[in-house]
C-alpha cells in the first residue's frame, strides 16, 4: 500500500518559501497585527527602550505587545514558554518578524507596562462598543476566586499558628526523650540536637508572626504574598484573590475587571458599577444585575440613580428567624405613622435616631414584648425586639420590589457572567495567578 511521503529534511529549494506563505489571509493573527499597528502606544504610556541599561535589547514596543497578546490568546502565560514559542511558532515568527526576545525582556515588558496594558483593555472595550459588539444596557456583575502565587503552607492565622506550635513542641519533647535514651551514641545525639534547634527556630518564627498579626490588627497573613487571603474556593479554603468582573449581555464580553482581596463580594457593587460606567457612558441608561452576595444596603444607595437600575435579591435572614416567622421581612412598615407592626399585630414605635458608617438610621422598639407570649421566639434581647431602618431604606424596598417584578431579566445574570468565567478557568486554564501583590494587577 503506498503512503504519503513527507519532504526530505535535507532537500534544498531554489526558491525558498517566505513567512507570508504560511499565514492565510483570514488567520486571526492578522487581526492582532493590524490592531497593534493602529494603536498610539505613546498615548497609552508604553515605555520606550532607554538604551541606558547594560545588556538591554532594543526591541520595538509594538512587537513585544503583539507577542504578549498572541501568547495570552493561545493560553501561554509564562515568560519562559513565550520565549520558546517565539522560536518555533511560524505564525508568531510572521507576527513579530522572527525576533527572539529572552524571558527576562518579556517579563520586564509586562512588569513595566501594567498601567498601559490596563488602558489598552479599556480602549479595546470601547472599540468593541464602536463595532456594536457591546450594548452597555444590561450588565451582570460577579466575582470568582483565583488562586494566588503562593504555597498553602505559607499562610498563617491564629489557629494554624497554635496547631503548628503544639506540633513542634511535641516533637521537641519527643527528641529530648530519645536524646536521654541514646547517651552512648554521640553522633545520634548531635543529629537530635540539630532537629531540636530547628524546631525551636520555627517556634520563634511563629511567635514573631503572631506578634505582627496582633500589632497590625490582622487575622491572617500569607508570607509569600501578603496581599492574598484565605478564601473558600471550590468547597475548600485556598490562598486566593477575588476577581471582579462586569460583563455585557449581548456577547458576554468583559466591560470592566478588578482584582481585590476581599473574601466576599459585599463591598464591591458600587466599585464595579463605577468601573463599568468609566469605560462606557456614565450618563447612559444601564441595568445592573448581581447575585445576593453583593446585597449591601449602603452599596446599593451609593449606586442606584435615575440612570442606573439595580436588580439584586436580598440575602435571607438567619434560618431560625425565618422558620419562626419573626424575621425583619415579616414586620410591616407604616410610612404614615412611622412605625413597624409585628406578625402578632403589636406596634414598634420610633425610639431614636442613630448614625452608622456615615449613614442616618432610625431605631424602632416594641413596648409590648412581655404581653405577646412569643418574646423568646422573636428576640433574645431582654429589652424587647428592636428594628433598625436606614433613612433611605424605601430605595432598597423599591429595588427589592423591582427585582421581583423583573425576575425574568434577573435570571439572565448567570448565563451572562458565568460564561466568561468558565472560558477563563476551563478553556484557558487560568485558575491561578503568576504575579504577586495587588500592585501586580494594576490596582488603582
Amino acid at each position: 500500500m503506498p503512503f504519503i511521503e513527507g519532504q526530505d529534511r535535507n532537500q534544498m529549494f531554489l526558491l525558498p518559501n517566505i513567512l507570508e506563505d504560511y499565514v492565510d489571509e483570514d488567520n486571526p493573527v492578522r487581526v492582532i497585527d493590524a490592531y497593534v499597528n493602529g494603536l498610539n502606544l505613546d498615548e497609552m504610556g508604553f515605555m520606550i527602550y532607554s538604551g541606558s541599561n547594560a545588556g538591554q535589547k532594543p526591541y520595538k514596543r509594538k512587537d513585544l505587545l503583539k507577542l504578549y497578546l498572541y501568547c495570552y490568546m493561545n493560553r501561554i502565560r509564562s515568560s519562559r514558554r513565550v520565549e520558546i514559542e517565539a522560536t518555533r511558532n511560524i505564525e508568531l515568527m510572521w507576527l513579530i518578524g522572527k525576533i527572539s526576545p529572552d524571558h527576562g525582556t518579556i517579563s520586564s515588558f509586562m512588569k513595566n507596562n501594567k498601567g498601559a496594558i490596563k488602558k489598552l483593555f479599556k480602549e479595546f472595550t470601547l472599540l468593541l462598543k464602536g463595532f456594536a459588539l457591546i450594548e452597555g444596557t444590561l450588565i451582570a456583575i460577579d466575582g470568582t476566586k483565583i488562586k494566588a502565587n503562593s504555597a498553602k503552607g505559607k499562610h498563617y492565622n491564629e489557629n494554624i499558628i497554635n496547631k503548628k506550635m503544639d506540633y513542634y513542641e511535641a516533637k521537641i519533647e519527643e527528641y529530648i526523650s530519645d536524646f536521654l535514651k541514646s547517651a552512648d551514641d554521640e553522633t545520634l545525639q548531635q543529629k537530635m540536637m540539630e532537629k531540636i534547634d530547628n524546631y525551636k527556630k520555627r517556634i520563634e518564627m511563629l511567635n514573631l508572626i503572631k506578634k505582627d498579626l496582633k500589632e497590625q490588627g490582622k487575622t491572617q497573613v500569607c508570607i509569600t504574598d501578603p496581599d492574598s487571603r484565605s478564601m473558600k474556593n471550590n468547597g475548600k479554603f485556598e490562598v486566593c484573590f477575588n476577581l471582579q468582573a462586569a460583563v455585557d449581555s449581548k456577547h458576554k464580553l468583559f466591560v470592566a475587571v478588578e482584582v481585590v482581596n476581599d473574601i466576599n463580594d459585599q463591598g464591591q457593587l458600587s466599585n464595579m458599577i463605577c468601573n463599568a460606567k468609566q469605560v462606557l457612558d456614565k450618563d447612559s441608561q444601564m441595568t445592573i444585575v448581581a447575585d445576593t452576595g453583593y446585597f449591601n444596603m449602603l452599596e446599593i444607595l451609593k449606586s442606584v440613580n435615575s440612570n442606573t437600575e439595580i436588580l439584586i435579591k436580598a440575602q435571607k435572614g438567619k434560618q431560625e428567624k425565618i422558620l419562626s416567622g419573626y424575621d425583619k421581612t415579616n414586620f410591616q412598615y407604616d410610612k404614615f405613622h412611622d412605625t413597624y407592626t409585628c406578625p402578632k399585630g403589636y406596634i414598634l414605635d420610633f425610639k431614636w435616631n442613630g448614625k452608622q458608617n456615615g449613614n442616618d438610621y432610625k431605631r424602632y422598639t416594641c413596648k409590648n414584648y412581655m404581653d405577646c407570649g412569643v418574646e423568646n421566639t422573636c428576640t433574645t434581647s431582654k429589652t424587647g425586639r428592636s428594628i433598625s431602618r436606614l433613612k433611605e431604606e424605601e430605595v432598597i424596598e423599591a429595588v427589592n420590589e423591582n427585582t421581583i417584578q423583573k425576575n425574568t431579566v434577573y435570571k439572565k445574570r448567570g448565563t451572562i457572567v458565568e460564561h466568561p468565567f468558565g472560558t477563563i478557568k476551563r478553556h484557558f486554564g487560568y485558575t491561578y495567578f503568576l504575579t504577586r501583590g495587588l500592585i501586580g494587577f494594576c490596582k488603582r
